[in-house]
């Protein structure tokens, strides 16, 4: 997420809108061959490769913020590969002593620190390195990029349009993809996609990175408009350019799981991306597996195993959306829960930072203040189905059957997205009002 290009990973959830499950989708032929560590171990080679390159010159020359910006590069796409969070902060610490020694002067070093920290989700610390690039006379057109991404993330929505329409040419790959993201924001799924696959196309024969990156968003985008299908086969074209995308055999087990009920299929390939790479979150959907399966101790290993790894120096806040739902819905501390709510708040406030509150403020029994936030921040303000499910529950609590009923139906329409587990906690709801 270093380049520009990567600057935020939109639409980088792989959990997606139901179809109708009038078909198996995931063939075990089709994916088993990139069950390798061939894969991974030769695209970690060929970083590593880079990385003594690039510390190699850095020595020659300790002066070269070139040298260092690549160093710092290669760092955050170790990250990428290993899930080591040691390498993201590599890679960020790199930059900020560069940035220190020319006085944060140097708008390049400056961007890459914006985009960083949008990576560890300072989103506050993301906009005033783009703030101080606009200072230092950084590209104009950069800034408007950034800008745009910073301001999504901190829930400034007119800032970041402004921003967004201030760019003339709107045919641009930089455009396209960000106003697909305004579009799938504000509801138009339809509209999000015909814009991605404009931005797909222009980039569809250059560098493979942009191919695997814009096509892998692409196919996120499919499975939440229910193009269930399509979101596999394009994972598949991801894969068959770039055998080490985890994250596309990461959308392939989600598929196998939610989709076509195969918990098998899903934990096998969970399993080896696991055996690859430490990315926590595919702890959290292993535990998720095993709920659906009522294997209660396989769910406290692996959220046992979740916690443990998110609380590690370098995480920072990254994974407390997981962990605010698991204080909820498994430890029932409704304490923490709340109060990470609530540094959350601080850091973006946004529909969903609203709803996690609101829903901690729910599960501790303290509906008015739930339906205070919901009412005001959450309610036909973001699309996300969670919320929504949230939304039903807490407006259920406060007397409003009525809505909570039409809220509820509407979830199960993104059945796909909430998974299983999800999907019979809101029809046992259903059943109940």
């Amino acid at each position: 997420m270093f380049r520009i290009f990567l600057a935020v990973a939109f639409f980088s959830s792989v959990f997606f809108s139901c179809e109708k499950k009038d078909r198996i989708v995931v063939n075990e032929q089709d994916y088993i061959g990139y069950l390798q560590p061939r894969f991974i171990s030769e695209e970690k080679k060929r970083n590593e490769t880079e990385i003594s390159f690039w510390q190699q010159r850095l020595i020659k020359d300790t002066g070269s913020y070139v040298n260092k910006l690549e160093l710092a590069n290669n760092y955050l796409h170790h990250f990428r590969i290993s899930g080591n969070i040691r390498y993201l902060n590599l890679g960020d610490s790199l930059l900020k002593r560069s940035s220190e020694k020319l006085v944060d002067k140097d708008p390049g070093i400056l961007f890459a620190l914006s985009q960083n920290s949008i990576t560890q989700h300072l989103f506050n610390n993301a906009a005033a390195y783009r703030t101080a690039a606009e200072k230092a006379l950084g590209d104009p057109y950069i800034v408007r990029l950034l800008q745009f991404d910073t301001e999504m993330e901190l829930g400034s929505y007119n800032n970041a349009l402004k921003a967004l329409n201030s760019l003339k040419d709107k045919n641009a790959f930089d455009y396209l993809i960000r106003k697909a993201k305004w579009e799938d924001h504000s509801g138009n799924t339809d509209n999000a996609i015909l814009l991605m696959e404009q931005a797909f196309e222009k980039i569809k024969n250059k560098k493979k990175s942009l191919y695997c990156w814009t096509l892998s968003n692409l196919a996120d985008m499919y499975g939440h408009a229910g193009r269930v299908t399509d979101a596999y086969n394009a994972y598949l074209r991801v894969l068959e350019k770039d055998p080490s995308s985890l994250y596309c055999l990461k959308g392939i087990a989600w598929i196998a799981y939610s989709h076509d009920g195969n918990n098998n299929a899903a934990k096998r390939i969970l399993e080896y991306i696991l055996s690859q790479t430490n990315m926590p979150d595919l702890k959290m959907m292993r535990a998720g597996i095993a709920t659906q399966e009522d294997n209660v101790a396989e769910t406290n290993k692996w959220l046992e195993g979740f916690i443990q790894d998110v609380q590690q120096a370098g995480y920072g806040g990254m994974y407390n959306k997981y962990l605010i739902h698991i204080y909820n819905e498994d430890l029932h501390q409704y304490d923490k829960a709340i109060s990470l709510a609530e540094k959350e708040l601080k850091n973006r406030f946004t529909p969903e930072t609203c709803d996690w509150l609101a829903w901690s403020y729910y599960n501790s029994g303290n509906f008015l203040k739930a339906m205070e936030y919901t009412r005001n921040y959450v309610y036909k303000r973001t699309f996300e189905p969670e919320a929504l499910m949230h939304t039903a529950f807490i407006y259920a609590a406060n007397g409003k059957k009525k809505e909570a009923k039409q809220l509820l139906k509407d979830c199960l329409q993104s059945s796909f997205e909430l998974g299983p587990v999800t999907t019979r906690k809101i029809k046992e709801k259903l059943a109940s009002l």
